[in-house]
């Protein structure tokens, strides 16, 4: 690189000599050209320094040196003369060239790529009539008018480099147009630039073939060279400052990735800031499948996205992640596989927390699908037993009650002392019979539950207990979902009877109360004795099943017994 430098700073003083020397050499003129020669020289030796993967460097070099050899169409040997006559136009096809292969240094696309061509042709073959005439060391004539088919060749050399600049600058603003509002926006200065320049240039070449006057005349050229050096000022600005211009970050990625182990927010930082792009992301594989997640497990869906591509991270022969990036905003995408490299093992030993994370919302996911699944099936099982208990109580209940009197009736009515008997004892078996139905309809559902709602049908539970019983209830829930109901009652319902058969308990109660201290409502209902307790709480297999519809409603179930200190029941459910 030094010696590219020393060479390129030898080429400028030559150059220089060579036009201020020149008989009848404007000043401005040669400052503007040995300007811009060195400005494209410099801009090309500072960006393939800093960006020694990036063609940009090379390629304004290779313009910055393609004016130097314009400048010698002013040098006094005549071999260098012809040379720089030969190369006069070549600047702007490699400005061409420079403004389709940005930020990359390479053509993009068939289009980009002929026009590329067409500018070369353009200026190095079909230019050949120009230095063929006049003074110059190659010229064969003095005149036009001597050979018509020379006027044609310039006018077509015209119509076709101002057609391909025109070309050029509609293929970079549909690019623009299709890019994302992001890219645009960091993005659009160095475009619209592009474009302007383009325009510029191709309107200077028109308007030096038309016949105007002595003063456009002399302003056109100058302003075209204006437009063409400002452009490794903004191409310079843009690889090194702007949203390109981050790959000499790579280095300080290394220093912080190898001082510590990173996470993997310190990950995603340190590609982020490397890229120049705050929307690029780590992911990581999951290994044994096409799938991508993010650090918290969840499912990157990499094709979703146009304006971003996934580049691959391999380690020990397998991908093992991807960075996830915004492509227009890369200027040199080689960068990514020395990224890649350098990231490789951080990310496969984040993959295993990232993949762990994806396995626990899987299982998630699949806890809820079931979850959901038994609530539906809970709920199925209610609304059955609440059909099943209005058929019985509006039924074969009715019928019993009915035979029943009819019973009494004929025992009351009949002369026949064995009928008298035979309808009294049908009558008391009736009864009998009655009382256990009654009690069999509020096991399965009992009929204030379905009326008036729990806290009436737990209150009947309490009275109907042989064991006193208070019910409080702090706060009065509205009705709850049925499912809930039910739940709730049938907890009720089997700790009171535990208490009658086990506890040997003088009092019993009954807490109702609400809590909504964070989150959602929660309804908790607590039943409480004074017996003697110690029995085993997971005994029994009716708490059991009530433990599974209370975890079925997505409630938890709490149960206390202590010897000598009494009992505890305690659900606590969503009020939902």
């Amino acid at each position: 690189m030094i010696m590219i430098a020393a060479l390129t700073i030898a080429l400028l003083v030559i150059g220089a000599s060579f036009s201020f020397t020149a008989p009848g050499a404007e000043p401005l003129s040669v400052v503007l050209q040995v300007g811009g020669s060195a400005l494209f020289l410099a801009a090309g030796l500072i960006a393939w320094r800093r960006r020694p993967h990036n063609r940009i460097g090379p390629l304004m070099l290779l313009t910055g040196l393609s004016m130097w050899l314009a400048e010698l169409s002013l040098a006094p040997v005549p071999l260098l003369a012809a040379v720089g006559t030969i190369a006069s136009a070549l600047p702007l096809a490699m400005t061409l060239h420079l403004v389709l292969a940005f930020p990359s240094g390479r053509v993009r696309g068939r289009l980009a790529g002929s026009l590329v061509v067409i500018g070369y042709v353009t200026s190095l073959v079909l230019q050949i009539p120009i230095y063929l005439i006049g003074d110059g060391p190659l010229a064969v004539t003095n005149s036009v008018a001597a050979q018509p088919w020379l006027a044609a060749t310039m006018a077509a050399q015209t119509v076709i480099g101002v057609s391909s600049l025109l070309l050029a600058a509609l293929l970079i603003g549909q690019r623009a147009m299709r890019s994302d509002r992001v890219e645009r926006r960091l993005l659009g200065p160095v475009v619209w630039y592009r474009i302007a320049s383009l325009l510029i240039i191709g309107a200077a070449a028109v308007i030096v073939r038309l016949p105007v006057g002595p003063e456009l005349m002399l302003i056109t050229p100058q302003l075209q060279l204006a437009a063409i050096l400002g452009l490794p000022l903004v191409f310079l600005i843009g690889l090194l400052f702007g949203s390109f211009g981050r790959a000499g970050e790579v280095d300080e990625m290394v220093a912080r990735i190898g001082a510590a182990a990173p996470s993997t927010a310190q990950l995603t930082a340190a590609v982020a800031d490397a890229l120049g792009d705050a929307g690029a992301v780590v992911v990581f594989a999951r290994i044994g499948e096409q799938t991508f997640v993010d650090a918290a497990g969840r499912e990157i869906d990499v094709e979703t996205d146009p304006a971003r591509r996934l580049h691959p991270v391999r380690y020990d022969e397998r991908i093992v992640g991807g960075i996830y990036y915004r492509h227009g905003l890369i200027a040199d995408e080689s960068l990514l596989e020395v990224m890649a490299g350098i990231v490789a093992m951080a990310i496969d030993q984040q993959r295993l927390v990232a993949e762990q994370r994806a396995l626990v919302a899987d299982l998630r996911v699949r806890e809820t699908e079931l979850q959901n699944s038994r609530r539906r099936l809970l709920r199925a099982e209610d609304a059955e037993r609440r059909r099943v208990a209005r058929d019985l109580h509006d039924g074969a209940q009715q019928h019993l009650v009915v035979l029943g009197m009819n019973a009494r009736r004929l025992s009351r009515t009949s002369r026949d002392p064995h009928v008298i008997d035979a309808a009294a004892e049908i009558a008391d078996n009736v009864t009998g019979v009655l009382t256990e139905f009654r009690d069999l309809i509020a096991g399965i559902m009992p009929a204030p539950l379905l009326d008036r709602g729990l806290v009436p049908a737990v209150e009947l539970l309490a009275e109907r207990m042989p064991v006193p019983t208070r019910v409080t209830v702090r706060h009065q829930p509205e009705r709850l979902a049925a499912d809930l109901e039910s739940t709730l009652y049938f907890l009720v319902s089997e700790s009171l009877t535990n208490v009658a058969k086990h506890a040997a308990a003088s009092t019993a109660e009954v807490i109702i109360d609400k809590i909504n201290d964070y989150g959602p409502e929660r309804l908790t209902v607590t039943i409480v004795d004074d017996g003697s307790g110690g029995a085993d709480p997971a005994g029994g297999t009716g708490l059991r099943g009530i433990a599974d519809r209370v975890a079925t409603v997505g409630g938890t179930l709490d149960v206390t017994s202590v010897a000598g200190a009494g009992s505890s029941v305690r659900a606590e459910v969503p009020c939902g």
